[in-house]
């Protein structure tokens, strides 16, 4: 027992700078146990130094240049980016989320090999490697690229393909294709963004809910029905012809009255299976990363981390097709592209609803999901998500979050008409440059944790806001006043604007991840991405609130084909009042810790606050089902028109 004591003592003081020592250390203490008696003091004595040990690992980890992976919902907090256009396609929580991992697997510091084992060793594996051979199938260590596991990748891959695709057609279709009003396009796409709120219920019902002894694989497969079904009604739905009169050569006539003014009433039978389709993926991203997490604790110490890097490529490529095929095969011009030719929407949606139906397949043949030990309750979820928003110190970065991305969320209604009427932005080149936008976002990521990782949060989140602010500005009015309105000047915004909405993605990350408590990451992560995202459907409701107080209206394409000296500088002053509110998110700054040592004092030495846990609650309570209640208004014809939500007035529009 003395010997024990002096190996605890030794391990709890141990310098974290030598961890292979430490876990040499473990080895020799777990031996001296080993060798004594068997009693039940000695056994034990030796579980709980295995425990100590397996408590140890996150250090070693670390080390090798991996963190300790958590439960999945939600692990990768995508902000909205401080920008006036946000209403085109941004990158998802999904992609955010890969190209941070990508990032840590390919620039963090690897540790050596170890030295081979000796014949002892090799005959007596540990527990783990036996259950990893017995999950796997064979001997060999789990992969990804087995009959058994490949529908996770190959899944991962089509769901973020069907993710960027159902944002990136939204320009080119609602506000080309349909002809709809800026505010309409704008609440239709904020609807379509829903299901991000639920980021953290998806997560409990995969926690908590098994459904025929498993958590994972069902609502993985569910996810696959709901895209399939989405995607077969807007296969089969006869598409009426455009909004407007087309020209000889495809281009459409926004001056003349509509051809077809019926079509706005068929936008419902799109919008709402979208709007299914992004619940879809967003439950299947949820499963997949459970999965993935599960497979990756299987994984061998030293090569921890290989199946994460190998998903984050997947899911990278994915969206990256998406892009590939949108540029090239939805760039008809009845689409606000520059071919003659594309595929119809039906096409895509048809050859997207093939490919649900073939993953749902691999997907329920090719995807294995391990034996559980243990599953936590949904009373103990609940209980936890209680604890940590009674929280000083976690409610008020919650409050933070739903407040900055409020702010950066309130843009104007003269965005969308902007960027196709006067800057004539192309589906191919909008394509083009969110892809560099990505590229950028992850050497972005590997500058800021090379070189800026222990600078101030407040102020690389402030410096973001600002540079955003004014790089967004320059080519918004020098297009508005007509002395720039050249599609690539104004889309390398956009690319330049990746950086600093990167380092403002990174900087919440880090928050996370040092005022979690050991165990409940996910869950946190979950909790700030649905406050997070539940902001958006107020902000676009004001947006489009403010935006109807302009005259003449900013929504109106005849307008803006006038292009009159007023008019534009209403225009400009809609994007003063915009950039004003992205500026006012910085004013919620305080509360957020200045950097790690800061968050672990407040972790420390803050109480639980009922006035922050009710405004954590209260606030996001109140404005999400607003939110919703004037973007549902919004995007019908029937009451688009009313002035309290944005519209003109129905004696007006009547």
């Amino acid at each position: 027992m003395a010997v024990l004591l002096v190996a605890i003592c030794i391990l709890s003081t141990w310098p974290t700078s030598a961890p292979a020592q430490k876990q040499a250390a473990f080895k020799v203490s777990a031996q001296v146990v080993s060798g004594w008696p068997q009693t039940p003091a000695a056994a034990q004595s030796l579980e709980w130094i295995r425990d100590v040990e397996v408590g140890q690992a996150s250090d070693f980890l670390h080390v090798l240049g991996f963190e300790r992976q958590t439960t999945d919902f939600g692990h990768q907090i995508a902000p909205v980016p401080v920008r006036s256009t946000a209403f085109i396609r941004q990158t998802s929580p999904l992609e955010a989320g890969a190209i941070n991992d990508l990032e840590d697997y390919l620039f963090a510091p690897r540790a050596p090999e170890p030295e081979k084992a000796s014949k002892s060793d090799a005959e007596a594996p540990t527990s783990s490697e036996e259950s990893t051979s017995e999950e796997s199938g064979d001997g060999d260590s789990i992969s990804l690229w087995t009959w058994r596991t490949c529908g996770l990748p190959l899944g991962g891959f089509f769901l973020a393909f069907l993710n960027a695709t159902v944002m990136g057609v939204s320009y080119g279709f609602f506000l080309g294709y349909m002809g709809l009003d800026s505010n309409v396009m704008m609440s239709v796409t904020a609807l379509m963004k829903l299901p991000q709120v639920l980021l953290l219920p998806f997560g409990m019902m995969n926690d908590c809910l098994p459904i025929c002894g498993q958590n994972r694989k069902p609502y993985f497969l569910a996810s696959w029905v709901l895209c399939g079904g989405a995607l077969l009604v807007m296969s089969v739905w006869p598409l009426p012809p455009p909004y407007y009169c087309q020209f000889p050569d495809g281009t459409y006539d926004t001056l003349s009255p509509p051809c077809n003014p019926s079509i706005h009433k068929e936008k419902n039978w799109y919008v709402f299976p979208m709007f299914i389709l992004v619940a879809g993926v967003q439950m299947g991203c949820v499963a997949g990363e459970g999965l993935l997490l599960e497979y990756s604790q299987r994984e061998p110490l030293m090569k921890r981390g290989k199946m994460k890097a190998e998903f984050t490529i997947v899911t990278m490529a994915g969206a990256l097709a998406s892009s590939v095929v949108i540029a090239f095969f939805m760039n008809g011009k009845e689409y606000l592209g520059t071919f003659d030719w594309s595929l119809s929407l039906n096409g895509l949606m048809t050859l997207c609803f093939c490919i649900s139906a073939v993953l749902l397949v691999v997907c329920a043949c090719c995807t294995h999901e391990p034996r559980k030990v243990e599953r936590p309750t949904l009373k103990a979820h609940l209980e936890s998500s209680w604890h940590l928003v009674k929280s000083k110190c976690l409610s008020s970065v919650l409050l933070f979050a739903f407040i900055s991305q409020f702010f950066s969320g309130i843009t104007t209604t003269a965005g969308p008409m902007v960027r196709y009427q006067w800057v004539q932005v192309k589906v191919l080149q909008q394509q083009l440059f969110q892809m560099s936008g990505m590229f950028v976002m992850m050497l972005a990521t590997a500058a800021y944790k090379v070189y800026f990782l222990q600078s101030c949060w407040r102020r690389a989140i402030l410096i973001a806001i600002v540079t955003v602010t004014i790089t967004d500005a320059i080519p918004t009015f020098l297009a508005v006043f007509d002395v720039v309105r050249d599609q690539y000047f104004y889309l390398g915004e956009e690319v330049v604007a990746a950086v600093p909405t990167t380092a403002l993605a990174l900087v919440l990350n880090l928050m996370v991840i040092e005022l979690s408590e050991p165990g409940q990451e996910g869950l946190c992560y979950g909790l700030i991405g649905t406050v997070m995202h539940s902001s958006q459907p107020v902000s676009t409701a004001v947006s489009n609130q403010i935006s109807s107080l302009f005259t003449p209206s900013l929504s109106k394409p005849e307008n803006y084909a006038a292009d009159l000296p007023s008019f534009r500088t209403t225009v400009a002053w809609s994007y003063v009042l915009t950039y004003t509110a992205s500026m006012l998110g910085a004013c919620a700054l305080p509360l957020i810790p200045r950097q790690k040592a800061d968050a672990q004092r407040r972790k420390r030495d803050w109480k639980s606050s009922a006035v922050m846990t009710g405004l954590v609650l209260g606030v996001p309570a109140v404005c999400l089902p607003y939110g919703v209640l004037v973007i549902l208004l919004t995007s019908q014809p029937e009451t688009a028109c009313l002035r309290w939500v944005g519209g003109q007035g129905c004696e007006a529009h009547g």
